[in-house]
């Protein structure tokens, strides 16, 4: 791979670094989140990860229940709202970036050399996209980022001890406990020990690692963290490892191999920024090259041993990705486990280009497009059509809320028993418990959409008795109006209602139509 550089001048002096420099690029990093977690309101995925937290168990049908716990706590301390949904993950985000700070300082030395690097790390997770603005939000990737960067911390530490001895045991532990927490987090975290594990057994000096205890230990720590959601599965006919298996390799319609190739690489080069995501490619590529070059001339703590290790760490991902576009579309966070090393391999890397006009050139574009995508979140200053926006999707559910919360109170559904409330879609679904005023439990029909959690817990299907009413939420379309006439079939009456349309600011995101049932008397039972 070429790096740019101007080979005409001299190579750059790296830039002196120091604590006061790295501690504020956290600081601007965690004031940024949270005035973007004020300004945005929930996303439907993240009502739907809370509505798990209010039932707490190993395991959901899209994921392990990590981002659930988190969620968890947050509204323990600042109740059902959005501060207390997005406050474990804002905690999270910022024991990511300390760990990232740590890591790159001990990587490079604790030296001059590991005090720079490790404002260059503090740096590189504030302007890094998927590292800032990713973590605003409350999903499984805010768990995932902290726990492998604790867990790569840990890994570099202990590479860095000596073999068989009680330092490299204990971090080796410490390595389980974040790998651990990674795989309850999101379960592409296998990743992270599937690198570790072939470059273990492609250097020789990584190899003798197999001999000692901690790698073992550190496997039996993780697991055991990750036993209850396999217990989960189990009780649940392996739902949630099959829902996964299907959903990142049954062949996609959509495109063809190169070109889902190429959306994967382009959803990646946007996460990280163009000009910072080839350098990191670049420390990443080096790391390897070096490693294997000087492999049979290391020891197995060599700084340049534990680079390689990272490198293949971060490449596993890319790698795993590319395998399964070829036979289906990949959303852009999928790989995004590649980044943790890879920031640490860029922000410790001693090569002349990675401190020259690139490297603040890469700063400055990052910067840029973090102001555009910060600003966009907050208010609409692209030309992007409000269907098309996926921050509009957090729009319009206050609005919709308030007519189904009036629906509620219709004379129609006079001399029905309880008023039950649903939608079609999870995304509804959650949105309105959310935003209702007694936050109720909401039903997901899910005759329309795909199998997820609902259908898993007790559902309309079950709960709903005769002489019940119901007031639903679907798509305000011919395809929502037929959804409709099948739920009208359980019922003695039904009545259109409103419809509502979904906004943000002037422009229409959706629309949704309520309808209204009375008297409830031949609902299926749940298959």
């Amino acid at each position: 791979m070429t790096i740019p550089v101007d080979l005409a001048t001299k190579p750059p002096v790296a830039p002196p670094g120091s604590w006061t420099s790295a501690a504020s690029w956290i600081l601007v990093a965690a004031v940024l989140r949270a005035g973007l977690s004020g300004l945005v309101p929930l996303l439907p995925d993240e009502t739907y990860y809370w509505e798990w937290s209010r039932q707490l168990e190993a395991g959901y049908f899209d994921h392990p229940p990590g981002i659930a716990l988190l969620i968890a706590a947050g509204t323990r301390l600042f109740g059902n709202t959005s501060m207390g949904v997005r406050a474990g993950p804002a905690m999270a985000a910022l024991l990511m970036h300390l760990a990232a700070v740590v890591c790159a300082w001990q990587l490079a030395g604790r030296g001059p050399g590991g005090l720079r690097a490790a404002t260059r790390a503090a740096m590189l997770v504030a302007l890094i996209p998927i590292a800032t603005l990713g973590l605003v939000l409350a999903t499984p990737d805010a768990v995932l980022f902290a726990s492998a960067m604790f867990a790569l911390l840990g890994v570099e530490r202990a590479l860095a001890a000596p073999l068989r001895s009680w330092r490299s045991l204990g971090w080796w532990t410490i390595a389980g406990v974040g790998l651990g927490a990674a795989f309850v987090a999101k379960y592409t975290a296998v990743l992270l020990p599937m690198g570790l594990v072939i470059a273990c057994v492609l250097h020789p000096a990584l190899r003798k690692r197999f001999a000692e205890p901690g790698p073992w230990i550190a496997s039996i720590v993780a697991l055991g963290l990750f036993a209850p959601v396999v217990a989960w599965n189990a009780f649940n006919n392996w739902v949630s490892f099959r829902f996964q298996l299907g959903h990142g390799f049954s062949p996609s319609a959509r495109g063809n191999p190169l070109s889902r190739e190429l959306e994967m690489l382009g959803g990646q080069i946007g996460l990280a920024s163009p000009i910072l995501f080839l350098l990191m490619a670049g420390a990443v590529w080096f790391a390897m090259r070096d490693g294997w070059r000087m492999r049979r001339d290391v020891s197995p703590t060599d700084p340049m041993t534990r680079r390689f290790a990272l490198a293949v760490i971060s490449v596993a991902p890319l790698a795993f990705f590319a395998i399964s576009a070829w036979r289906r579309s990949v959303e852009a966070n999928w790989p995004a486990m590649i980044y943790p090393g890879a920031m640490m391999l860029l922000a410790t890397t001693d090569k002349p280009w990675s401190y020259g006009r690139w490297w603040h050139r890469g700063q400055a574009f990052a910067a840029i497009l973090l102001t555009i995508v910060a600003w966009q979140a907050a208010t609409p200053i692209l030309p992007i059509p409000p269907r098309k926006d996926p921050i509009a999707r957090a729009h319009g559910w206050e609005t919709l809320a308030a007519a189904v919360d009036h629906s509620r109170q219709s004379d129609f559904l006079e001399g029905t028993v309880d008023r039950w409330v649903a939608a079609d879609r999870y995304q509804d679904a959650s949105e309105l418990a959310f935003h209702l005023a007694d936050q109720p439990t909401v039903f997901a029909l899910n005759l329309g959409g795909r199998t997820n959690q609902y259908d898993i817990w007790p559902n309309a299907y079950d709960k709903i008795r005769p002489g019940d009413g119901l007031v639903v939420a679907f798509d305000a379309d011919a395809k929502g109006d037929s959804l409709a006439g099948v739920v009208g079939s359980w019922f003695a009456e039904s009545q259109r209602g409103v419809t509502v349309p979904l906004r943000r600011g002037d422009g229409v995101v959706t629309e949704r139509r309520i309808w209204l049932y009375r008297i409830a008397r031949d609902v299926p039972r749940r298959q």
